[in-house]
């Protein structure tokens, strides 16, 4: 009913704490607004989709999906979604950012590895995309926006990120095929019910404070509550942001009113020390989470 709290569930995330779900290394979330249902991301597989049904959430229900940006981690899942809905005989359109679906890759110690989201999807589906750009409106009170400015405090672990020079959809073998990634294929969803204005996002590439000031330039003032992956921990090592970079982060946080919750690639560590500057104003989320704002 209109006016009533917005729900989101974790369907999955890095961690659990019941051993009825299948926790790994990704996000999804299912997000009950005014304006429909939301499948936020589809994490690295279909595991997203057993926890759904322990939990009791019918993810073929959903009016829209989101993916926050083209990694495996976070669309890998895609497929299995898009079957699922099949099955059931629906068609829900799957909101992502054109470049989504280049190549990207990890430069690690033993090489390349392929983090990308598979591109052969919008051929097989094409009447599923709608593919963003810099914003869009996907119905009243739902938008997202990109092209984020990682001008302070960005995540050190991007480093390592990479994407194709010439945007291609294929993967080469040669880091000279590859530039460190921009992350415009980055994007962020705005709910907006009543005066509350929540943002939601994966996992803040382009660096949660950049993000949280194009949001609130946007809105004309301060966010309700943050729905985000932080990314300050590299997933590949679990080393922590300098902390030095964290306490900034929390800093910047708790100036503004608002309420802060997160997981995946924020790393517990770092949450530990978000959690000395803001208190009970952060809370991290693990799968089978269930929030109302």
């Amino acid at each position: 009913p209109k006016g009533s709290l917005m729900k989101i569930t974790v369907l999955l995330e890095n961690a659990t704490t019941s051993d009825r779900f299948c926790s790994k290394h990704g996000l999804s979330m299912f997000i009950e607004t005014d304006a429909g249902r939301i499948l936020f991301d589809m994490g690295p597989d279909a595991s997203f989709i057993d926890n759904a049904r322990a939990l009791g959430v019918d993810v073929t229900s959903a009016d829209f999906a989101i993916l926050s940006h083209g990694h495996y981690d976070h669309g890998g899942g895609l497929r299995a979604f898009i079957e699922e809905t099949e099955a059931v005989g629906r068609k829900v359109p799957i909101y992502a950012h054109e470049r989504a679906f280049e190549s990207h890759c990890a430069n690690t110690p033993i090489g390349l590895k392929d983090i990308g989201v598979d591109p052969t999807l919008l051929d097989e589906y094409c009447d599923r995309f709608i593919l963003t750009g810099d914003s869009l409106e996907v119905a009243e009170g739902l938008d997202l926006f990109a092209s984020v400015e990682p001008v302070e405090l960005a995540p050190r672990s991007n480093k390592v990120l990479l994407e194709r020079v010439d945007g291609a959809v294929e993967k080469s073998e040669s880091l000279d095929d590859y530039t460190p990634d921009a992350f415009e294929h980055e994007q962020t969803l705005l709910i907006r019910e009543g005066d509350r204005v929540t943002l939601v996002t994966g996992c803040s590439h382009c660096g949660i404070v950049n993000i949280m000031k194009k949001a609130e330039a946007l809105i004309g003032g301060p966010l309700h509550a943050v729905v985000a992956g932080f990314h300050l921990m590299n997933p590949s090592s679990g080393e922590v942001e300098d902390p030095k970079t964290v306490k900034a982060v929390a800093q910047f946080m708790a100036e503004r009113p608002t309420r802060y919750y997160t997981f995946h690639c924020t790393g517990l560590n770092a949450y530990s020390l978000l959690r000395d500057t803001l208190g009970e104003r952060v809370n991290y989320l693990y799968t089978s989470s269930r929030i109302e704002l």
